[in-house]
């Protein structure tokens, strides 16, 4: 059985990452865009998303494992 993606928040670059639930990711995300779809995609391709409302990012298990492959890689969501 799969498990489902976790997703982690910051609201400010001091603080530490904090484990939130989809819905939350999916509030956050559509205060900005109505279709979260691309940036859930992009945050699966190890992009941690970048906007006025915090920093979102995919909890990995065992670290990221495309990190290397991509460097760190954000996406800004600010318009």
């Amino acid at each position: 059985m799969r498990q489902m993606p976790r997703y982690e928040v910051r609201y400010n670059e001091n603080e530490e990452w904090k484990e939130i639930s989809d819905l939350e990711l999916m509030d956050g995300l559509y205060k900005l865009y109505h279709r979260v779809s691309p940036a859930i995609k992009e945050m699966l391709n190890g992009t941690e998303l970048r906007t006025p409302y915090g920093d979102y990012r995919l909890k990995w298990k065992f670290g990221n494992p495309r990190k290397s492959q991509i460097g760190q890689r954000r996406l800004s969501l600010v318009q």
